[in-house]
């Protein structure tokens, strides 16, 4: 039998949470996928990354600076991938990302769907 592992915001929030799931996915072979969402809260009062690129898409449509937002959920991933020593090019990744997205050439569904795209590179990194 295969098995399908999803795990949702909360489980992959930070570098910690990472190393969780790979234990999870190594207890049992037949854990051969793995589907994750955008990271998490963290801890109360943090923000999803799938809020906050939201907000970075209304921020573009309105012609309102989204700096401030790009620059922290990109430092939620660069602390994921530096804690953990992962060789994905994450910074120039994201920088591309956010070039694109302040020039407003992403839909919403497309902008906000990075979140997953980022996490899920990471973690197919972290996890071989």
């Amino acid at each position: 039998m295969i098995k399908i592992a999803k795990f949702g915001g909360s489980s992959v929030a930070d570098a910690e949470h990472f190393k969780k799931i790979r234990a999870i996915v190594e207890a049992d072979p037949a854990r051969r996928f793995v589907v994750v969402s955008a990271c998490g809260r963290r801890h109360s009062g943090d923000a999803k990354v799938t809020d906050l690129l939201y907000l970075v898409a209304a921020h573009v449509r309105y012609h309102v600076s989204c700096d401030d937002l790009l620059a922290d959920i990109g430092q939620r991933y660069f602390d994921i991938a530096d804690e953990l020593g992962l060789a994905y090019p994450i910074r120039d990744e994201f920088a591309a990302f956010a070039d694109k997205a302040r020039s407003g050439a992403y839909s919403t569904e497309e902008l906000v769907s990075r979140g997953e795209y980022f996490t899920a590179q990471l973690m197919a990194e972290y996890l071989g």
